[in-house]
């Protein structure tokens, strides 16, 4: 390579030295022309502790826009392409060009595993040097079902999601891998010690999480093994092949800082101390336990349920459509537990109010039974004569004037989840509202739109169940 005189001096020249300089790395490789990436300095310490050889599992906990995927970004660009072997040089080059080297994009599901492959994959395609360095990249053929990177050196990046309690990552063995937000993936544990760390045996690989914290989860079960002071003493849980750090949003001078300010002004602190400085809360501080809203999840439910003649349903409705989203949960209400058989989301800046009420009225013409809606405010009067003019039955319910309705609607569904009264799929997004909704139920700067659907479709069929023909509320 340094005989090349086809290179530019400043690849020719930095190469062997950001071997061992990740920073140099960033900036000389993975940086396109118009841009100049370089690491923070938690980004540089936690890449460094990777390649020293000295843990097992590394740990990145942090706050929104704190720069953990890009941290998992320049890790794999940097170990990939000098294939680094933590703590294991290379006998010879003979050796290092034979021998398989692999990395694992993983995640909850395939999206988040996704989520982290096409940014490295972006690393590699924006670089004027990487990019030569590439010799395919396929999306998913018959042989490669998932996605994969191939450089000329001989490393593989696969991206496989932890579903199905990751019974897809099989057979293959690697060097390191890459769990992009755990603090999601359900049975975490369960997936490293069945699948993750088998599949680094051969290799002797790592693995290492990234990730918003969510609770005191199985994510902080893990994460806490590399602290040796937890709560102001001795951590009896400390592993020395474990290392652990948390990552302030504050410290990425690339995040927007007057959204970080402002957020820092509201009045939820514990919300502020996990997605700002990437703290792991007690459970108390949120609303729904994850130990009940596990109660109540079947994973073996696939909707659409289609709706039956015996079987009597009732509906939530949340209203949104810019900013916010409109969600409908149909609940069938006809025995204890109620069960979910249908999800709408639909919102977030696309689609329109037709669209929206189109969705609305073939879910209410399928299942039949009352609506009851969120009719806050103006948007919620507008909303309410749409759903007569199309001949929906629904009951209306405003928060606004007192706090107490808000109050009354969050208690019941924190009841029907404690009791096991509802039973519902898998959904990510509902299950995601439901673990960071906080107990003081301060959620101005959260989504909320699927758990306020839930919690109006609960309040339905707890207080009205099936009413038939409803009265019209005017008088």
């Amino acid at each position: 390579m340094a005989n090349d005189k086809l290179i530019p001096d400043v690849y020719r020249d930095n190469w062997d030295k950001a071997r061992t300089d990740p920073n140099l790395f960033t900036k000389v490789y993975v940086s396109p022309p118009e841009e100049e990436y370089y690491l923070f300095e938690h980004q540089l310490d936690f890449i460094q502790q990777v390649e020293s050889g000295k843990y097992d599992e590394l740990y990145m906990s942090g706050g929104n826009s704190a720069g953990k995927t890009w941290s998992a970004k320049f890790l794999a660009t940097h170990m990939a392409a000098y294939k680094i072997k933590p703590g294991k040089p290379w006998k010879s080059y003979k050796e290092y060009q034979t021998t398989p080297y692999s990395i694992l994009c993983t995640g909850p599901e395939n999206k988040q595993a996704v989520e982290l492959w096409e940014s490295i994959e972006r690393a590699f395609r924006d670089s004027p040097f990487l990019r030569y360095r590439v010799e395919s990249v396929t999306v998913g053929t018959r042989r490669d079902a998932h996605p994969v990177i191939k450089l000329k050196n001989g490393v593989t990046i696969d991206a496989i999601g932890l579903h199905d309690k990751g019974k897809h990552i099989e057979g293959e063995a690697y060097d390191l891998v890459l769990i992009n937000e755990p603090a999601d993936a359900r049975h975490l544990i369960h997936c490293l010690d069945k699948v993750l760390h088998p599949r680094t045996w051969r290799r002797g690989g790592i693995v290492c999480g990234f990730g918003t914290p969510k609770g005191k989860n199985e994510y902080w079960t893990l994460f806490r093994q590399g602290l040796k002071v937890v709560g102001g003493v001795p951590n009896q849980h400390f592993r020395d092949n474990v290392y652990s750090v948390f990552a302030d949003s504050r410290m990425n001078p690339k995040a927007n800082q007057e959204k970080i300010t402002k957020f820092l002004k509201g009045k939820n602190k514990q919300l502020i101390d996990e997605r700002v400085m990437g703290l792991f809360i007690d459970e108390d501080a949120m609303a729904f336990p994850e130990s009940n809203i596990e109660l109540c999840t079947d994973e073996t439910i696939i909707l659409p349920i289609k709706p039956s003649t015996n079987r009597e349903y009732l509906t939530g409705v949340d209203f949104g459509r810019k900013q916010d989203f409109t969600v409908s949960i149909t609940l069938d209400v006809s025995t204890l537990p109620f069960t979910l058989v249908n999800f709408y989301k639909k919102g977030g800046g696309v689609g329109s109010w037709e669209e929206i009420m189109s969705d609305i009225n073939i879910i209410s013409k399928r299942y039949g039974g009352d609506f009851v809606v969120d009719a806050t405010a103006m948007a919620g009067d507008m909303q309410t004569e749409w759903l007569k003019e199309l001949g929906i039955p629904f009951i209306p319910y405003s928060f606004s004037g007192t706090g107490s309705k808000k109050v009354k609607l969050i208690n019941n569904l924190q009841d029907m989840l404690a009791k096991g009264e509802i039973r519902m799929p898998f959904i990510p997004p509902l299950y995601e509202e439901l673990r960071q909704y906080p107990r003081n139920m301060d959620d101005k700067l959260i989504d909320t739109d699927c758990v306020m659907a839930l919690a109006l479709a609960g309040i339905g069929a707890k207080e009205y169940g099936n009413m038939g023909d409803i009265e019209d509320y005017r008088r």
